[in-house]
């Protein structure tokens, strides 16, 4: 990660299941907030149902050691989920460096 780059504010859920009696509920954690590096990497418009569809790839960089594929970013009003599985990189400190390259959900 380039120095200076933590300059953007991204919220992250991470998706938690709970079985009771044989039946499994979802839902999203509570949002923590964090400095990140945010990068648009692809846009596509395209036409789906006679309408038209903005869908912008991002890759996302931050550090910490906690955090799996199941999770959500809020950043811009957006919510983005991961389209690959996230990668951890160490840094030389003892966090890792993680990249999620993320989508909307349409």
């Amino acid at each position: 990660m380039e120095t200076g780059t933590l300059n953007r504010i991204i919220t992250i859920s991470t998706l938690t299941e709970v079985v009771a009696s044989g039946d499994v509920s979802t839902t999203w954690g509570t949002p923590e907030t964090v400095r990140a590096s945010v990068k648009q990497i692809d846009g596509t418009r395209y036409l789906k149902e006679n309408e038209l569809i903005d869908k912008a790839v991002y890759e996302i960089q931050f550090w910490d050691n906690a955090y799996t594929n199941n999770i959500q970013i809020v950043y811009d009003g957006m919510t983005l989920y991961p389209i690959r599985p996230i990668t951890k990189n160490p840094d030389g400190s003892n966090l890792n460096i993680v990249t999620a390259i993320v989508s909307t959900k349409k």
